[in-house]
């Protein structure tokens, strides 16, 4: 049972993380092994090059915005195994997102982007780091992502809000949380 700072428990929020941190764990591991092989000369490239130079890149076809998907991706998976960082993992649907959500003509074009999970991403939770917000599924994008895609930006994840964290899962079982 969780503790919040005022002594109150929640008791669900255990669960809720342990089932967003299972989730999580299988939604890596059951990642395409493109995303599981080491960083190599060509992804060095791609992590070197200035944003400017890539997204002209991807605009005139000399690089594959998947490629640098895939870079990127490659590198946020080990960010989160130093860091525990990502709380939701959209790189399977970044991948399709690609063919169909993103303006590859855009300023941005091709660019991944991780977002706080106080973002809301279609099919993904919003939890701003509350255990107790988990499972609620975001039925559209909001502005913000509405925004980034049209700009050419893709997202392919979300990482913890940390302020939030001061109160975390208790706010609906403790009367000052």
């Amino acid at each position: 049972m969780s503790l919040c700072p005022f002594g109150f428990t929640s008791p669900g929020a255990n669960n809720y993380r342990n089932q967003k941190q299972s989730e999580r764990e299988l939604r890596f591991t059951g990642l395409s092994h493109q995303y599981h092989l080491r960083i190599a000369a060509q992804d060095r490239k791609i992590i070197d090059q200035p944003i400017e130079e890539l997204v002209h890149d991807v605009q005139d076809s000399a690089v594959s915005p998947l490629d640098i998907l895939r870079t990127y991706g490659k590198v946020a998976k080990r960010a989160q195994e130093r860091t525990n960082c990502v709380t939701e993992v959209m790189l399977p649907e970044a991948e399709s997102w690609l063919e169909s959500e993103i303006n590859l003509k855009g300023p941005l074009a091709g660019i991944p982007v991780s977002l706080k999970d106080s973002i809301n991403v279609k099919g993904f939770d919003t939890s701003v780091g509350y255990a107790s917000l988990a499972g609620n599924r975001v039925l559209e994008d909001g502005p913000m992502v509405k925004l980034l895609k049209d700009a050419g930006k893709i997202s392919i994840l979300n990482t913890r809000s940390f302020t939030a964290r001061l109160h975390t899962n208790f706010h609906r079982r403790c009367p000052i949380c």
